[in-house]
């Protein structure tokens, strides 16, 4: 498995050549606009789209180096649209001033300071067939409302309420890039990670062991079934000897408009369920997740575990051999089995018996021992006994938090 880095300067190198610098930067995260465009529903002849959800990106370092910044401009507007089912997007950079060197050259013969060619910047992140013709785009639009329809195999469906009372339907669908089609699609959708998911990186579209899970919110009827990109997941299988797969969690994006209500749980329980259904599939992994999907996650195993009765029984001290078992039995990694007992335990716990209390945090203590032996070897033991109690109350100050919510 391949990826391509996204780094960019950490220094923009006209700061060091131009006295007025600071008047010609533009935050690059404030001046990006997107913005999901669609159709109204029964509007199809309409020459405009109708509705839209504006987006502002959390991150834009990745492209414009770290201090987000793009030289040259005064006022710059960089407003990227899209199709909200099939992702088509539309580019229109505008600005009110441009700086505009004084003389093709220095008198030293290094050449003159230039303002940021954005397209240029933006067309490394883009696919190849990005518009920057308005009519063009809302023809895309409305082609969009008829013609779109998701990619892969449909996995579940599921229904929500929305603000208005009104009931909305959601679909997941499985796809890899073996199939040419949902390449393009992918090549269009990814441009989202390194603006919402820190530290992100694009995947190889030429491995095709990729699996890829997307969510879309349906509208219309079946005659006429309109699709809207929520948001996407990318797993990677991992061969495990001898015969066997661990399925590694990537990317896991939902895109802000649709944030905050369930989705990404319902992903999740989605790709648990079809991963622990698969006989070859034998533990569920995540790569370097965030706080809120951490949040997440935790939430949704605890919740899995619980109604399976998987804590009947268990006491402090657990045996390791129960941790084991519940790990090959629900496919889960011994941390994460781990987190969910400790919930579990801690929500029961009569912090006033000094010695079940004593119990829990020795337990869980010894967990962040075994986890992080090398970096607390080096340490003295009181330094070493201080760290880990310092590290529990973190930990268990966190588990009430999320107890509140569970």
């Amino acid at each position: 498995m391949t990826s391509t880095t996204m780094e960019a300067e950490d220094m923009h190198p006209a700061s060091a050549l131009v006295p007025d610098f600071a008047k010609w930067s533009c935050n690059t995260t404030e001046a990006m606009q997107l913005r999901l465009v669609r159709q109204q529903q029964g509007d199809f002849a309409a020459s405009e789209p109708t509705i839209y959800d504006d987006i502002q990106p959390e991150f834009t370092y990745s492209m414009f180096g770290q201090h987000e910044t793009a030289f040259g401009y005064k006022e710059l507007s960089i407003k990227i649209y899209y199709t909200s089912g099939s992702l088509r997007p539309y580019l229109h950079i505008d600005y009110s001033d441009k700086y505009v060197p004084a003389s093709s050259s220095k008198s030293d013969g290094a050449p003159e300071v230039q303002a940021d060619d954005i397209e240029a910047i933006l067309k490394g992140y883009l696919p190849p067939d990005y518009c920057k013709n308005y009519d063009e785009f809302s023809r895309y639009v409305r082609e969009d409302s008829v013609d779109f329809k998701p990619n892969g195999e449909k996995l579940a469906e599921y229904t929500r309420e929305s603000e208005e009372g009104e009931e909305e339907t959601f679909e997941i669908y499985k796809s890899s890039f073996t199939d040419h089609s949902f390449r393009k699609l992918h090549r269009r959708m990814q441009f989202f990670v390194p603006l919402f998911v820190e530290g992100a990186t694009y995947i190889d579209d030429e491995d095709e062991k990729w699996e890829i899970y997307t969510i879309y919110k349906r509208e219309g009827t079946l005659q006429a079934y309109r699709y809207h990109f929520v948001g996407y997941c990318t797993a990677y299988p991992f061969f495990c000897w001898p015969d066997n797969t661990r399925m590694r969690i990537s990317q896991f994006l939902v895109l802000p408009p649709f944030q905050q209500q369930g989705h990404g749980s319902k992903l999740y329980q989605t790709l648990y369920q079809y991963f622990t259904a698969r006989k070859d599939v034998i533990e569920l992994t995540v790569e370097d997740p965030n706080q809120e999907f951490c949040d997440m996650r935790d939430k949704n195993d605890f919740r899995h575990l619980l109604h399976q009765h998987a804590f009947d029984g268990v006491s402090a001290p657990v045996p390791e051999a129960t941790v084991k078992e519940l790990c090959k039995k629900y496919k889960l990694t011994e941390r994460q089995v781990h987190r969910c007992i400790e919930i579990y335990l801690l929500s029961g716990l009569n912090k006033l018996n000094a010695d079940d209390y004593r119990t829990y945090r020795l337990q869980v203590k010894e967990r962040l021992y075994n986890f992080n032996r090398e970096a607390l070897a080096d340490m003295e033991p009181e330094e070493r006994k201080a760290k880990l109690h310092e590290t529990y109350l973190s930990i268990e100050e966190d588990y009430h938090r999320l107890l509140e919510v569970l």
